[in-house]
């Protein structure tokens, strides 16, 4: 008999917890759905003005070293040798078969220090085939931070507003999107990343968890918290693929629909990661989508969107049919697959 997984919690479970959360597991980690003002109004803050965001169950995985780079280079694909220091990056890792087995953001810290945050349930699998590529000779060390930091988030179209003027001052004029910088919080040393995943201007900080709460605590009066619920919303609006539901079928770059935006070899074709508006209710990732008689695939992540005032979905099906317009059923349910991104930001 095989032992349950483990389950993971925050390091600042307790303040999510006096703040009304109620919590959900996925990919391995109990996290927030939604807090007090529920999921509708966490929603609103983040696409009209800025919402804070615990992502620390994401992976956070120091690389150093003189050979940090060719480590990084034989673990993930792309152009990594192309990033300067305090830029960050989009890339993925890939199996042997071209299946995207983590996507990640590298941020490079320093000269041979890069940070990587990749998605919650591959962070074992990302450190074990990055100690596989640190050769005997090389000067070289990886280092699984993510129970000893926190990663929060800021987004919404205040975000550049509320950094500057409850943070640090210099912070929005200092980086650019995926740029990254050291900063000073209250006398404590963080890092900030400008990156966001729900279509909205956006920074992550990671931290120790102790001025991490500290920063929750400052900003709760003007930027609230936001859980999964309203966080997943305004992902699938931006039409960012998850591992967990997306990408686990084991989907190529091209597939995924991710060649383009991180640069990479598209690989296997033949079937692609859609945008959907789906009539009636969310239904579960796995449901067939047909055409006629035809299966052609199933739905991944699903969603009801308050801002759109329409069940919007993502659906792994055959790319002959993946035009928008085309009306296909999800389970019986009718859908119609459309462009993506859902929602674009008003700049």
């Amino acid at each position: 008999m095989t032992s349950p997984s483990p389950i993971y919690h925050l390091a600042l479970r307790d303040v999510h917890a006096a703040a009304g959360a109620d919590f959900v597991v996925l990919g391995g980690w109990s996290l927030p759905a939604a807090y007090g003002r529920g999921a509708p109004a966490e929603y609103e803050a983040i696409r009209t003005s800025a919402a804070v965001i615990d992502r620390s169950n994401r992976s956070r995985i120091l690389v150093t070293g003189t050979d940090a780079l060719d480590v990084l280079k034989a673990t993930f694909a792309g152009h990594v040798e192309d990033l300067e220091e305090g830029r960050a990056m989009r890339t993925a890792r890939l199996d042997e078969h071209g299946a995207i087995q983590d996507v990640v953001l590298i941020a490079r810290t320093g000269g041979i220090a890069y940070l990587v945050v990749g998605e919650p349930p591959q962070r074992a699998d990302t450190v074990a085939a990055l100690r596989r590529e640190i050769q005997a000779d090389f000067q070289a060390q990886v280092e699984d931070r993510t129970e000893s930091t926190c990663l929060i988030g800021i987004a919404g179209p205040n975000a550049a507003s509320v950094v500057g003027e409850h943070l640090a001052d210099a912070l929005p004029a200092r980086i650019q999107t995926l740029h990254c910088v050291t900063f000073q919080f209250h006398g404590f040393r963080g890092l900030a990343i400008r990156t966001s995943d729900t279509g909205e201007d956006g920074f992550e900080f990671m931290l120790a968890p102790a001025v991490a709460q500290h920063l929750i605590e400052t900003l709760a009066p003007i930027a609230p918290l936001a859980g999964l619920q309203a966080t997943e919303i305004a992902r699938v609006e931006t039409a960012i693929p998850a591992f967990v539901p997306d990408l686990e079928p084991g989907l190529s770059p091209a597939e995924a629909d991710l060649d383009v935006l991180l640069e990479l070899a598209g690989g296997a074709e033949g079937r692609i990661l859609a945008g959907l508006i789906v009539d009636g209710d969310p239904l579960p990732p796995g449901t067939p989508i047909s055409l006629g008689a035809d299966g052609i695939g199933e739905l991944r992540s699903c969603v009801r969107s308050p801002g759109l005032n329409a069940t919007i979905g993502l659906g792994i099906i055959n790319s002959r049919v993946a035009f928008p317009g085309t009306q296909l059923l999800v389970g019986n349910t009718p859908a119609t697959v459309v462009a993506k991104p859902f929602y674009r930001r008003r700049t």
